[in-house]
């Protein structure tokens, strides 16, 4: 690969691991790093990736990166490509820590841990993740601020959540026997035999797929 370049007007955010309040700024990354539910910036406004796709290139050529884009002020969607050793800057990017408290017809509530503040917030800024917001009890969630505005809410990588339905599972012809059951919330989850309602499992948010019991 030639040397890596930086792809004006865009800006990389990751997920904070902390429930300290900090900029995301001065750090680089490289396209192939780039997920789903990560925050970029064109142009001084922020974008959500809406979807990331790796593509292998033909031959001897190298692969690149397709990124979906949503503007988070317009909600109009925008594509950009990548080569994988493009470097995107981090975004200048507040993010907190918050707790879920519950959702009602207003938006999602939730409380700042650490000052208790509390507000609310629109669903839409959880993305694809809004369906695990009343998942799980006290779920805790990335805020992330620009120019002092919220802009996206992100749910963990992976949750726990409770099974409220889990029916009866059959022996398929493959000699398989998982069979979608029901978590908390009313998301679907592909899972084994084993797993019976009232059961807490362990699920990943991004394709709502099991991982274990917790």
């Amino acid at each position: 690969m030639g040397d890596a370049r930086v792809v004006p007007g865009l800006a990389w955010c990751s997920s904070a691991s902390t429930s300290v309040v900090h900029l995301c700024r001065g750090l680089k990354k490289s396209a192939q790093q780039v997920r789903s539910g990560d925050l970029v910036q064109r142009d001084g406004r922020p974008f959500r990736v809406a979807k990331f796709q790796w593509m292998h290139g033909q031959a001897r050529a190298a692969g690149f990166v397709m990124l979906d884009l949503v503007d988070l002020a317009s909600g109009a969607r925008t594509s950009e490509k990548l080569r994988l050793e493009d470097q995107v800057e981090v975004a200048d990017v507040e993010e907190k820590a918050m707790q879920v408290l519950y959702q009602d017809e207003v938006g999602v509530h939730i409380m700042d841990s650490s000052t208790y503040e509390q507000s609310v917030l629109s669903p839409e800024l959880f993305g694809e993740g809004r369906r695990w917001v009343a998942s799980s009890p006290e779920l805790e969630v990335e805020v992330a601020f620009f120019q002092g505005e919220p802009v996206a809410a992100r749910v963990p990588h992976k949750i726990s959540v409770k099974v409220v339905d889990a029916p009866p599972a059959v022996m398929k012809a493959d000699g398989s026997s998982t069979r979608h059951v029901v978590v908390a919330g009313g998301v679907s989850v592909m899972a084994p035999a084993f797993v019976k309602t009232g059961d807490t499992i362990v699920v990943r948010t991004e394709d709502a797929s099991y991982m274990a019991k917790a």
